[in-house]
């Protein structure tokens, strides 16, 4: 896929030192985005600024903990001085606990909503006022397909709650020309995602999201696919 459109655009990738984030800054950069790579691994983060680097678009980390939000306006402001502007805040990190609410370490849970809900609507609103000046911007996060299970009560509702905030953020953003987009996977073969249960081969590969952002940024400013589900092909579920 190339999309000429957005060679020379300037891109937040949030969570973007492995997984899906790493692939999401790689294609990026392979369509001539510049990349500030945020994330707290500092060597994984100046690995996937390499990667970059080698897939076409010299990208730099920014290193930040973002379970801890009063740290998100410096870091986006220092991200965007360093680009020269802004165009596209992409939002992959995520941390899955699962426990009983009876059971629940509720600290563990509080950090789980701040990193998969709180840290979102914090770097928005940050990103937002430089993004929003000029038409063609986006706000893509990555999602899940997320239902109701034993254990699953936390991350089911920050999940949703990052569904229903995107859904009012575009009304807030739209008549300025910017994105939001929410892109829900089910099973991607990432290192949170381990099974024996599950083929790897057969589920959504990294790329594949990537791919899927690429399709939000580059749609035309008359249109916006505010929310994607993608699902394995073929079932990764292994026939016993």
């Amino acid at each position: 896929m190339t999309t000429d459109s957005l060679a020379g655009r300037k891109a937040l990738v949030v969570g973007a030192s492995g997984g899906m984030g790493l692939a999401v800054a790689r294609a990026l950069a392979a369509e001539g985005v510049s990349c500030a790579l945020m994330a707290r691994d500092e060597a994984r983060a100046k690995q996937a600024a390499a990667a970059c680097a080698e897939a076409g678009t010299p990208a730099f980390p920014v290193l930040c903990d973002i379970g801890r939000t009063d740290g998100l306006e410096a870091a986006v402001g220092g991200a965007t001085a360093k680009l020269g502007g802004l165009n596209f805040l992409v939002f992959c990190p995520g941390v899955h606990v699962t426990a009983k609410a009876q059971e629940a370490d509720l600290a563990a849970f509080d950090q789980m909503l701040d990193i998969n809900f709180r840290a979102f609507y914090h770097l928005a609103r940050h990103a937002l006022p430089e993004i929003n000046k000029a038409p063609g911007g986006a706000v893509v996060a990555i999602g899940s397909i997320t239902v109701a299970y034993v254990g699953a009560g936390m991350h089911l509702a920050g999940k949703r709650a990052l569904d229903g905030y995107a859904e009012a953020l575009f009304e807030d953003v739209r008549d300025y020309g910017t994105k939001v987009s929410v892109i829900r996977p089910g099973f991607v073969n990432t290192p949170m995602v381990r099974s024996d249960r599950l083929d790897q081969r057969l589920m959504i590969q990294p790329e594949d999201i990537a791919r899927t952002v690429l399709f939000v940024l580059a749609m035309p400013e008359t249109a916006c696919p505010t929310e994607i589900t993608i699902r394995p092909q073929r079932t990764p579920y292994r026939k016993v």
